[in-house]
């Protein structure tokens, strides 16, 4: 029943699963400027999107050497590079199609092409409360006493 996606143990590979028909990623830097390019075709995002320059290498290992934020499959040199804090220069936008985890689900849809200008999340007219009843009722109790707190 696997070949037909029926398993009682969820998705065999749920990472290659979401990724993006039209993504792939390098696997030398001879492959990076190809990758980038279909990246910025096939974005949603607006064109203005800072992107980190792969251009721009950084010493991270004196074994490894100058990294451009692609791993070529080396899960070593995706480590050391994690730990170094070099940035991947595609976003989780550009490799897949669908949010991977739930920590990614709160800018997904930042660049979707639908929600660009809508203004259904805007509350008009706003009504600030400055001050709220708890606060009122606090400030009355430390009038008598200054070590008064709610908790």
């Amino acid at each position: 029943m696997e070949f037909f996606g029926i398993t009682y143990f969820g998705p065999q590979n749920y990472v290659r699963d979401i990724m993006r028909d039209d993504y792939k990623e390098p696997m030398s830097p001879n492959d990076v400027n190809h990758v980038l390019d279909t990246v910025k075709n096939n974005t949603t995002c607006p064109s203005e999107l800072q992107r980190p320059d792969v251009d721009t290498y950084r010493v991270i290992d004196c074994y490894i050497g100058r990294v451009n934020g692609f791993a070529y499959g080396s899960s070593v040199r995706f480590r050391k590079m994690k730990i170094k804090g070099v940035m991947h220069p595609t976003g989780p936008i550009d490799m897949y199609r669908l949010p991977p985890t739930s920590s990614i689900d709160y800018g997904w849809w930042l660049c979707d092409p639908a929600l660009q200008g809508a203004t259904w999340q805007h509350t008009f007219p706003r009504y600030p409360q400055p001050r709220s009843p708890n606060t009122l009722v606090l400030d009355k109790e430390r009038q008598n006493n200054k070590y008064a707190t709610f908790f």
